[in-house]
C-alpha cells in the first residue's frame, strides 16, 4: 500500500517565503475560506473513491478553523502535523521550532481526538542545514517524519545522500521519505505536488508501480489548492513562476481521481504499520 498525504495550507501562505504576497491574500479569513472550500472537495473526492489519507495540518488551522480538522478526522483520515505556521525549518531557531511543534501537535490532538504521530516540514525543509529537527521531533513526541526528499535537484529542499527507503534515524524517529526514481545515476523526484501536475498521469502510475516492484511504498502528496477550485492569483509573477505554481491545478481533481482508481493508497500510519515500523492501534 502506498501512502496518500495532503499538506493542508493556503496557497498564499505556502508561497510567502518564495515571493512577495499582497497582504490582503494573507488575511486569516481569506486563507481560511480558501482552505475550507478546497478541503471539502478533497474530502468528497476521497469519500467517493473509498480512500483514506494522512492530512498534515498546520497548527494554526486547528486554531483558526478547528471544524475542518474535526471533519477530516471524523471521516476516518489520519491527522498529522505540518508545523505551527508555514515556515521553512532551516530559518528557525531549534528551541523555538521544538516549542512550536509541541504546541501544534497538542492542539491538533485536542481538536481531532486522535494521537498525532506524523510530521511533515513546510517545503520539505529538513535539509542538511536543519537535520537537527529530527531529534527535536522525536523529543516532541512524534513517531515518524515525512520531510526528507532524497534528491539534489531542487533549490529549496533535498538531502541527496539520504536513504530512499523507510528507515529509522539515530534517535529512533521513523523517516518515510518522499519518492524519487533513479535515472542516469540521479534521484528524480515524483509522486505528488508539482511533479504530479507536470508528469502525465500514466507516467506517475508507472513510477509508483516501479517503486512497488522494488519493495518500496510510494509517498504521494498533494495540496488542497491543487484539487479544489480556489487559488488566489498572485500579481507580478514571472512566466516561469506562474507555470510552476498554477500549471494543471484546474485539472487536479480529475487527475487525482484517475490515479486513485489505478493505485492502492492508505494513510501513512497504516503503510508504516503494514511494514512493521509502527504498531497498529
Amino acid at each position: 500500500m502506498n501512502a496518500l498525504t495532503v499538506d493542508v495550507e493556503g496557497f498564499a501562505e505556502s508561497n510567502e517565503e518564495s515571493f512577495t504576497i499582497p497582504p490582503a491574500l494573507l488575511d486569516s479569513s481569506s486563507r481560511d475560506r480558501e482552505v475550507a472550500r478546497n478541503m471539502r472537495v478533497v474530502l468528497d473526492l476521497l469519500a467517493s473513491t473509498g480512500t483514506h489519507a494522512t492530512f498534515f495540518f498546520l497548527g494554526r488551522i486547528a486554531r483558526d478553523d478547528p471544524g475542518i480538522v474535526r471533519e477530516t478526522a471524523a471521516a476516518g483520515h489520519e491527522i498529522g502535523c505540518h508545523g505551527e505556521e508555514h515556515r521553512r525549518i532551516y530559518n528557525l531557531a531549534p528551541a523555538a521550532f521544538e516549542q512550536a511543534v509541541r504546541e501544534a501537535r497538542q492542539r491538533l490532538e485536542d481538536v481531532s481526538g486522535q494521537p498525532v504521530l506524523g510530521f511533515r516540514a513546510p517545503d520539505f525543509s529538513i535539509t542538511k542545514a536543519s537535520v537537527w529537527a529530527l531529534d527535536a521531533l522525536r523529543s516532541a513526541g512524534f513517531a515518524y517524519d515525512s520531510s526528507i526528499y532524497p534528491t539534489a535537484l531542487h533549490d529549496v529542499y533535498g538531502i541527496a545522500d539520504s536513504p530512499r527507503g523507510i528507515h529509522r534515524t539515530a534517535s529512533g524517529l521513523i523517516e518515510f521519505p518522499l519518492s524519487t526514481v533513479s535515472l542516469l545515476g540521479r534521484a528524480i523526484p515524483f509522486g505528488g505536488g508539482g511533479y504530479f501536475r507536470l508528469y502525465p498521469v500514466m507516467l506517475t502510475e508507472l513510477l509508483i508501480r516501479r517503486e512497488n516492484a522494488a519493495g518500496r511504498p510510494c509517498m504521494f502528496y498533494i495540496h488542497p489548492y491543487e484539487v479544489g477550485p480556489e487559488r488566489p492569483m498572485i500579481p507580478g509573477l514571472s512566466p516561469m513562476r506562474r507555470f510552476r505554481h498554477y500549471y494543471n491545478c484546474s485539472a487536479g481533481s480529475a487527475r487525482l481521481r484517475r490515479i486513485l482508481r489505478r493505485v492502492s493508497f492508505c494513510p501513512a500510519r497504516q503503510a508504516l504499520s503494514e511494514r512493521g515500523f509502527l504498531e497498529t492501534r
